[in-house]
């Protein structure tokens, strides 16, 4: 009889075992080590928003999940508008519709967008978000989340001489560190309320420059076009301390003057 209830445990033992192995990972909706921006649900689906970082102005890499009771779908076609609402208009942001494929570090599907000013007293921002199947043929809903932007001095709207609108962003160096840093901006252009292309063609003179010293650094690379309006280069910083990125920018020989972004470290 012992035996018998010996061998009984080890088989239930095995099947539970076997039976865990087997479930599918679409069943396992996981928390990611990320900061959550928010979720809504709708009619038994859910999408669920995280950033690397609570968001601020500039630009923010976003990541999205999208499931239904628990179920995580494959492949949900997600679109993504961040707007921000201020008394009498609202207006979007330059952004990125999220991959239909889920990205290898985290496995959720990823998106950017760069918000052009903080939350408070101008506004708030919120991501509206619509999801359907590839075909439109099973399910389609909506929703919003709303967050909360900080200031980050990383990014600038100015106008040209001809009256055309610019949001120009600081991306990297992230966390600046002496000696040379890779250098990321993105450059886009205010079409309207809504629509924010980016600029493909246009030419940058750029210099590090320490007010506190006046001097400031050789060995730096001007960024150029690397695709979707963003622009890498180097920049190199000789020593810890109060810093200007100065960006003087050239679009089809007109002058967008000069810009610049403060930094200490």
């Amino acid at each position: 009889m012992k035996l018998f209830i010996l061998y009984t445990t080890i088989l239930f033992t095995i099947l539970f075992a076997v039976s865990c192995s087997e479930v599918n990972d679409n069943d396992l909706v996981n928390e990611p080590d990320l900061y959550k921006l928010g979720e809504f649900t709708d009619n038994g689906f859910t999408v669920e928003a995280w950033a690397e970082r609570p968001p601020s102005t500039g630009f923010n890499q976003l990541y999205f999940e999208v499931h239904e009771d628990g179920v995580r779908l494959d492949r949900p076609h997600i679109y993504l508008t961040p707007m921000m609402h201020m008394e009498g208009h609202s207006h979007a942001s330059p952004f990125d519709e999220p991959d239909h494929h889920r990205d290898d570090t985290h496995d959720l599907y990823k998106a950017w967008a760069i918000f052009t000013m903080p939350s408070g007293m101008m506004g708030s921002w919120e991501l509206q978000i619509t999801v359907h199947d590839e075909d439109h043929s099973g399910f389609e809903f909506s929703g919003v989340i709303e967050i909360e932007v900080e200031d980050s001095k990383r990014v600038k709207t100015f106008i040209s001489e001809n009256e055309e609108r610019y949001v120009l962003t600081w991306i990297e160096p992230a966390d600046p560190e002496t000696g040379l840093n890779d250098l990321k901006i993105a450059l886009h252009k205010r079409e309207s309320m809504m629509n924010f292309p980016p600029v493909l063609n246009a030419n940058f003179d750029f210099e590090p420059w320490m007010p506190s010293m006046d001097h400031g650094s050789g060995n730096n690379v001007n960024p150029i076009h690397e695709g979707n309006g963003f622009y890498s280069g180097q920049v190199n910083f000789n020593m810890t301390g109060d810093w200007e990125l100065r960006i003087r920018i050239t679009l089809d020989e007109e002058d967008l003057g000069e810009h610049i972004f403060e930094l200490n470290f």
